[in-house]
């Protein structure tokens, strides 16, 4: 027990120092511009205009040929169709946009040895385990005020805040946390196997892409494996996006044990290389 306590107090730690150098640091407001800009693109060409988005019968033929006409009364049954599209969107970016976001969670500390100083104090486990919290407490910082944004647009468009539409920004907050935590959790196993955080995106993205392509061959073979696709890192976004309300969350529990096996082997490999 004394053990875990210490465990936890130091994974609060770096956490905490993730989320002040958000905050306090040029890097880490530099980060926040550059989110400010990419979602207010989406919100000027994207989410404002949404409910003629979904009107349009182009949208509504694209979402019907991936989801059928289910996916299509699903995504229309949000309170408001600006958190439809924010959503729709959401789904598909911010995984990939983890990737990038979260690649140096600890190869610059193994880069400038200051690796080798933390675990003087602290576990090596607290070291994965608080930078991996940190970046998800700061994605999820960055995905509030993006969703709050939304939410002021859509309660402007429909002349008034209802409690249908805070529960649906809950949902949808909630929800993409948890799709973007195995992606977090990606990142902290390949950050702690190279030293720069170029390298751990590239060696993510062709990891990714070469299992999807060797699994895609090997159903092709034996078609009777198919639902090894809904285990791929992600698989849950597909079955998510015909969802709304609190009914998306019986499939929480994919990221979150893909989230606490890919986290396990980062502490592993953490702990038997050398810094």
């Amino acid at each position: 027990m004394p053990h875990l306590i210490t465990l936890l107090r130091h994974t609060g730690l770096y956490a905490g120092f993730e989320l002040r150098r958000l905050w306090q640091t040029r890097s880490g407001l530099m980060t926040l511009a550059a989110t400010l800009v990419i979602w207010g693109l989406l919100f000027r060409y994207a989410i404002v205009p949404a409910a003629d988005l979904i009107a349009s019968r182009g949208f509504t033929d694209f979402i019907s040929g991936l989801f059928g006409h289910n996916g299509i009364s699903q995504l229309r049954s949000w309170p408001a169709p600006e958190l439809a599209v924010y959503w729709f969107f959401s789904l598909w970016l911010l995984p990939l946009l983890s990737l990038f976001f979260t690649a140096n969670q600890l190869c610059p500390d193994i880069e400038r040895g200051t690796a080798r100083f933390l675990t003087l104090r602290s576990s090596r486990s607290s070291l994965v385990l608080g930078r991996f919290a940190g970046q998800l407490v700061v994605q999820g910082c960055l995905i509030l005020l993006t969703l709050l944004a939304t939410l002021a647009v859509a309660s402007w468009r429909a002349g008034g805040m209802t409690p249908a539409m805070l529960s649906a920004a809950l949902v949808i907050w909630l929800n993409l946390l948890l799709v973007v935590a195995p992606f977090t959790a990606i990142m902290a196993l390949f950050s702690a196997l190279v030293r720069s955080a170029k390298l751990a995106v590239s060696l993510a993205i062709i990891s990714l892409g070469l299992g999807f392509a060797l699994l895609s061959w090997f159903i092709f073979y034996f078609p009777d494996f198919l639902f090894l696709f809904s285990y791929v890192p992600g698989a849950q976004v597909i079955q998510l996006l015909p969802l709304h309300g609190w009914q998306t969350f019986k499939l929480a529990a994919l990221p979150l044990w893909q989230t606490a096996l890919l986290l396990g082997l980062a502490c592993l490999l953490l702990r038997r290389k050398a810094l």
